[in-house]
């Protein structure tokens, strides 16, 4: 499914007209150009977009630039602040696009979502913060349930007309028939299970991408292990093929470049344009790598 079709970035002379007049007018400015400069140096003016499609760049390439510059055009909202520079909305207002299956903004932003990197690490924190809350509360839990099975803490006296001790004694009574898991249950309910960042963020992913959406991602293998990665772009390429779903991602990660049927725009050539994945460079030093050590691998295999 195609939601958007392309997006087309200022083309040099729009992008010094607007400069030679803004300076004319503000002669003592001071602020960054910033993202003015960046995309038409790269000759970057448009994209086309398929059902994936992936800006292949290292780092200070524009492609997260480029990211950031869609998003801010579709109004899209985020976890994190968009990376702006001071000319960031004159620069977004010369911006155009074309819808694919949809009729108008409104509609496109409903079914859109950004996610960045800052995202996910974010998310990572808040969960922290989260398990961190519940250690401590666990800790103080079963602190009360290794008090209350003391005898020393039993009531000695009862009152059955103002219940005095029984509330106590039940309690007791309680604790000592539960193991400290069944206690901890009953008092804090289900506590989260302890995951790594690079688990918790592929956990976002997952719980965030449904069927018949836009996903703009910018670079999602961080904090990823290999293997995460491999699972991720497995998700991406089955959510595109079954679910209607259509996803632009910033990225350099060899698993998520090698998505079956993605269209890559090589921001690391001058100027920009569409590539194989096996002709960017750094597919070919991953390459060049294993063939520098295939004897080896070879030798691994067989004990494999």
């Amino acid at each position: 499914m195609i939601y958007l079709e392309s997006f087309q970035f200022p083309s040099p002379e729009m992008e010094d007209d607007f400069l030679v007049g803004y300076y004319a007018e503000n002669k003592y400015a001071t602020q960054s150009n910033y993202p003015f400069g960046v995309l038409w140096l790269k000759g970057l003016q448009s994209l086309d977009f398929s059902e994936i499609t992936v800006l292949y760049g290292g780092n200070g390439s524009g492609k997260s630039t480029a990211l950031n510059v869609i998003a801010n055009k579709l109004q899209l909202p985020r976890a994190s602040a968009y990376n702006k520079g001071d000319l960031q909305n004159e620069y977004v207002e010369m911006c155009d696009y074309e819808e694919g299956e949809l009729d108008d903004l409104e509609e496109l932003k409903d079914i859109a979502t950004f996610m960045s990197s800052d995202d996910i690490f974010r998310y990572m924190l808040d969960n922290r913060k989260k398990n961190e809350s519940i250690r401590k509360r666990t800790e103080a839990t079963l602190d009360d349930y290794f008090e209350l099975k003391k005898p020393i803490n039993m009531p000695r006296h009862f009152n059955f007309e103002t219940g005095e001790g029984l509330d106590k004694l039940e309690e007791i009574r309680r604790a000592k028939m539960m193991s400290p898991s069944q206690y901890l249950k009953e008092k804090i309910g289900e506590r989260m299970a302890s995951f790594s960042n690079g688990e918790t963020g592929f956990m976002k992913f997952i719980e965030s991408i449904v069927p018949d959406r836009l996903y703009i991602l910018d670079e999602p293998e961080n904090s990823l292990s290999c293997e995460l990665q491999m699972k991720l772009a497995q998700y991406i390429e089955e959510s595109a093929r079954y679910f209607g779903c259509q996803f632009i991602i910033a990225t350099h990660s060899p698993f998520l470049l090698a998505l079956e049927n993605a269209k890559i725009y090589d921001l690391d050539g001058n100027p920009a344009t569409v590539s194989r994945f096996c002709d960017l460079p750094n597919m070919k030093l991953f390459y060049n790598l294993f063939k520098k050590h295939e004897k080896e691998f070879k030798l691994a295999m067989n004990k494999w």
